[in-house]
């Protein structure tokens, strides 16, 4: 991966988790920005144009599928930027309507497996992503 630092927003509900999943990434080296909900998630987006968003699926206010719905609407970067989906009841939902939304990938937090997290952001973030040409 080039040097360049690449910056993810990390929108989760759930306190722990989003304080665990922002260490873990800056641990990595990434800059990180934070939301508790996906309308703070939005704004975040909006104002620090992140290269990747993980976003819980299941929150209160706007939901990870309306925020990725509300990104891909917008112009510029922010419309193609990866966005991972986390949730703990992966099963539970409809996955093709959802990827519709523009997710592209779901992984289970049930797991708990931060190697298929990191691979997955690395993976995203790849030379033949859009974002890392900005």
């Amino acid at each position: 991966m080039p040097n360049r630092r690449y910056k993810i927003l990390v929108v989760e509900d759930d306190q722990n988790l989003r304080l665990t999943l922002t260490e873990l990434l800056r641990m990595e080296g990434f800059t990180v920005v934070t939301a508790r909900d996906g309308d703070e998630g939005y704004m975040q987006a909006m104002t620090h144009q992140p290269d990747l968003v993980i976003t819980d699926l299941n929150m209160p206010i706007l939901n990870g599928v309306e925020l990725a719905r509300l990104l891909r609407r917008q112009r510029g970067k922010i419309a193609g930027i990866p966005i991972i989906a986390l949730s703990g009841n992966i099963p539970d939902y409809d996955l093709p309507e959802k990827m519709n939304a523009g997710i592209d990938r779901f992984i289970d937090k049930s797991s708990n497996d931060r190697q298929i997290l990191m691979t997955t952001v690395r993976t995203l973030l790849g030379p033949s992503n859009p974002a890392s040409n900005s």
